[in-house]
């Protein structure tokens, strides 16, 4: 097995009282597998379920868990923001709440990273999409790929492993979902080596997302144009 100097893994939640406290556990499980020095963050974006307080509980019954509470709900891509920003560990895995992925493959991810690999992404083996949202990240993958060169299968799947150096030198500023397709397209601005592996993956068993909704189809499109507008006049300057 590859030797990990350190790992942060951490997950953005708002809302998740379902599965806080499971998820938690399943990742201080994995990390002890990997490595002896880990954390575990979580972003909670102004839950008001009571996850919030699950979520310190748990920080007070485990030290390598952290909780990073938002004053107001600001969005998704701001909750990941703020978890790459406060990652203090050499490596940084991300993934959501509602346990897509099976951990475990988080092993797979961190054996490729090295030399020829700064961030490992995962893409999704099987989908089980509505037709909205199926329309909607064939599109979305396909103007990254246009737009910013981003090559990815699944751009915007919530299983990725980077290197923390990746973090010092790249801008992220999206507050939608658009977050993660800015997030790789900074990397491949800046020359950063990505690979992909297939993941099982896990449709949600609670809860709601609202990612394929209308208005948020648009504030994601809104942000890409920005980027893309911002990435052009940096060039031509």
């Amino acid at each position: 097995m590859k030797i990990v100097t350190s790992l942060t893994l951490f997950f953005p939640m708002y809302n998740e009282r379902e599965t806080v406290a499971r998820m938690t556990s399943k990742a201080l499980d994995v990390l002890e597998t990997l490595t002896a020095d880990y954390e575990v963050i979580i972003v909670d974006d102004a839950s008001h379920d009571g996850s919030e307080q699950i979520a310190d509980e748990l920080a007070r019954q485990h030290p390598q868990v952290r909780v990073i509470h938002h004053p107001q709900n600001l969005g998704y891509g701001a909750a990941l923001r703020t978890g790459l920003q406060s990652a203090s560990k050499e490596l940084v895995f991300y993934t959501d709440c509602d346990e897509p992925v099976d951990l475990q493959e988080i092993g797979r991810a961190l054996a490729l990273i090295g030399p020829n690999a700064d961030l490992v992404l995962g893409y999704r083996i099987k989908r089980y999409d509505t037709l909205r949202r199926f329309v909607y990240s064939k599109v979305y993958n396909w103007l990254c790929r246009l737009l910013f060169g981003v090559r990815a299968r699944d751009v915007n799947f919530s299983f990725k492993l980077l290197k923390r150096e990746v973090l010092e030198h790249i801008h992220l500023s999206a507050g939608s979902v658009f977050i993660d397709g800015e997030l790789l397209a900074e990397a491949v601005r800046c020359g950063y080596e990505i690979v992909e592996i297939p993941v099982e993956y896990f449709p949600r068993r609670s809860g709601k997302s609202s990612f394929d909704s209308l208005s948020a189809a648009f504030y994601t499109l809104e942000e890409m144009l920005a980027y893309w507008r911002r990435t052009r006049a940096r060039r031509s300057s």
